[in-house]
């Protein structure tokens, strides 16, 4: 019996899907689970990448979709405009196609952003950066009501949970959360990400590959 559980283990191990495997930031080391429930919704998350100011690591990011919204955008969107494409030449065009990080930004879905901190990020310092990346899309009143809802300074380590709901928006830094209703914040934000000045373009880069892959 033992004999063949073992074999069992070994065959499951093997026949294991590959979507199981966790999110890999590269630069970090650090990992993230593809499926993340956060406020009683279930996302699953499309790549992980890191934000870096100057030459320094600020913390590794992944970007995440309602589950089973994340399939319906994503196979529209691939139907669409890139029918054609499979593997590496998928996986190129998806990271220049701007349009496309535009419909998972503006996806009908809720939508979580996990940042992995690995060291100290002032609330100052995240202020500036919506700030640089908001000012465009965001009148500037909406963007102070943004910042207000920061609750405070991230140390090395911990992590910030941001997510909505409809037009409710949670920004959470290790268990201190504050919400904020808003639907033009809501829609807007997620362009700090995803949009063509992203601060982190590695994270566009791995949910391209990852889109490219789960194609297949």
């Amino acid at each position: 019996m033992k004999t063949i559980l073992a074999l069992l283990s070994v065959f499951c191990t093997f026949a294991a899907p590959a979507s199981a495997a966790p999110l890999v930031d590269d630069s970090t080391g650090v990992k993230f689970d593809r499926e993340q429930t956060i406020g009683g919704t279930r996302y699953e998350c499309l790549g992980a990448g890191v934000r870096k100011v100057l030459f320094f690591k600020a913390y590794a990011v992944t970007y995440c979709l309602q589950a089973g919204k994340s399939k319906e955008v994503v196979d529209a969107y691939l139907a669409k405009a890139h029918p054609s494409l499979s593997g590496e030449k998928l996986s190129d065009a998806l990271e220049d196609d701007a349009k496309f990080f535009e419909a998972l930004a503006s996806a009908s879905a809720d939508k979580l952003v996990i940042m992995q901190l690995v060291r100290d990020i002032s609330k100052e310092k995240i202020s500036d950066a919506f700030r640089s990346s908001l000012s465009g899309v965001l009148p500037k009143e909406k963007v102070d009501r943004l910042i207000a809802t920061i609750p405070g300074d991230a140390k090395d380590g911990q992590k910030i949970l941001i997510y909505s709901k409809g037009s409710e928006l949670v920004i959470d830094i290790a268990g201190d959360a504050k919400r904020i209703d808003d639907e033009m914040i809501t829609q807007k934000l997620w362009r700090v990400w995803l949009g063509p000045d992203a601060v982190s373009p590695s994270l566009k880069e791995s949910i391209a590959a990852n889109t490219s892959r789960r194609s297949r």
